[in-house]
């Protein structure tokens, strides 16, 4: 999304207008203005580009990771998935989601097993964790700002 917005940038206190006399009687306005720096259109398509965006990061996705899924012998562990919308350069936040009539042995084990995690990398379509001990219960994560 766009950072970079400019405002107009010109000469004297007001902008400068030639006012044009129209065959039909109407007028047009012709801007006369010295510019020294020319900003950038900001209407409807920007604004709804930037609601899109605040749409995306608070939407919320879910991600399990099986705890039969994780790789290796050793640390790191790993487990990668599939998320649909991820890109490389997305930078999820993240939170435990627990099931449904959760009972408080599962809500250790599950804490328990995502401490495990300590790093993630984005990539097109697949997000891939890895964890310092194998987890050894399924963990649900809701990410935030994944498109």
């Amino acid at each position: 999304m766009k950072t970079d917005w400019k405002d107009d940038v010109f000469e004297g206190e007001h902008r400068k207008y030639n006012m044009i006399t129209n065959e039909d009687g109407t007028v047009s306005f012709e801007d006369m203005t010295t510019y020294t720096q020319q900003g950038d259109e900001f209407g409807a398509k920007q604004l709804q580009e930037i609601g899109e965006e605040v749409n995306r990061i608070q939407e919320t996705k879910s991600v399990t990771l099986p705890a039969a899924n994780w790789t290796g012998t050793e640390a790191p562990f790993v487990q990668t998935v599939t998320v649909e919308g991820i890109t490389g350069t997305d930078k999820p936040g993240q939170g435990i989601i627990y099931p449904e009539n959760c009972t408080r042995a599962q809500q250790k084990a599950i804490n328990k097993a995502a401490g495990y995690l300590y790093d993630l990398e984005t990539g097109d379509g697949t997000i891939t964790f890895r964890a310092t001990l194998k987890p050894t219960a399924d963990i649900t994560l809701g990410l935030k700002g994944v498109n």
